[in-house]
């Protein structure tokens, strides 16, 4: 196919624009330097009109040039900023719950280097309390102060990797459930099963040096696959072969690696979820029959 000449200006026009406008449009088109003039050629007659109407329009300064983000930097780091604030905006209006979870867990990461430092924020552990019996601990959790300690451990975190995996499974399963059911079913749901995986690490071992969202997670794994197998509808499910993979890592973890996981506090925290899927399961299923 032949060129056409669509039309040539003088070496100073400044051409960006229309070039820009023109390939955002899918017009085919080159630009060379004859006789100190610049030529726009195209492949297409139907395109020569609108080549000389966009260089009148830039003539009279209509046409913006696009800015090369590489030449501001600081332009661009701020709309990528922008742009990340608008998404975890979106990501915590979709899951409010485990987005400020998420975020206490980092803010505390921070202040405590990873755990490195836990200077201040001893107050964060579990409770020292003296117990002889299940009941008796649990007796003395019913003050509202020691009952808010039992919970913060999950806030601590011990290393990168500790943290991001907790992160990362948390927002798996904060998405699902708290886009499925009622933000006060969910917060008794992450309530239940991180105190449960707490006092369950803290009674079978005796120490208050633990810490992670370890207990909630395989909480949540207990919940979303006995609700999804119960109500298979729920839009709530976890595959049975994934829920054996927690499980089989769980075993295995306290086989080989109790010295340094928390291996009571995901056995509590699983044995909480399943108690909560099942009982919640209960309870939709009488509502759904009561509807009906």
């Amino acid at each position: 196919m032949k060129r056409i000449r669509a039309a040539c200006v003088s070496l100073d026009f400044d051409l960006r624009p229309v070039i820009a406008a023109l390939r955002r449009a899918g017009c085919r088109l080159q630009v060379s330097e004859e006789s100190g003039e610049q030529v726009v050629w195209v492949w297409d007659e139907s395109q020569v009109e609108p080549v000389q109407r966009l260089i009148e329009a830039q003539t009279r300064g209509e046409l913006i040039v696009p800015e090369n983000p590489a030449a501001n930097p600081q332009r661009g780091y701020a709309q990528a900023i922008v742009a990340l604030i608008w998404r975890l905006g979106g990501f915590f209006k979709s899951c409010p719950l485990a987005s400020t979870l998420a975020a206490l867990c980092l803010v505390i990461a921070f202040m405590s280097q990873l755990g490195r430092d836990l200077r201040g924020l001893e107050g964060l552990f579990f409770p020292p309390l003296r117990y002889s019996s299940f009941s008796e601990l649990a007796l003395q959790l019913v003050d509202p102060s020691l009952f808010v300690r039992s919970l913060t451990p999950a806030l601590l975190h011990f290393g990168e990797i500790h943290l991001v995996f907790n992160l990362l499974w948390l927002f798996y399963f904060g998405r699902q459930i708290e886009r499925a059911q009622p933000l006060l079913l969910v917060v008794m749901v992450y309530v239940a099963t991180t105190l449960a995986g707490n006092v369950a690490q803290y009674y079978l071992t005796g120490s208050n040096a633990f810490g992670g969202l370890s207990g909630l997670i395989y909480g949540l794994v207990g919940y979303t696959w006995l609700l999804g197998v119960m109500i298979p509808n729920s839009r709530i499910a976890l595959r049975s072969s994934t829920f054996l993979v927690f499980v089989v890592a769980m075993v295995g973890m306290a086989l080989f690696a109790s010295s340094s996981i928390a291996s009571e506090a995901h056995a509590g925290g699983l044995v909480a979820g399943l108690v909560a899927g099942f009982c919640v399961a209960l309870w939709q299923r009488s509502r759904s029959g009561l509807q009906s």
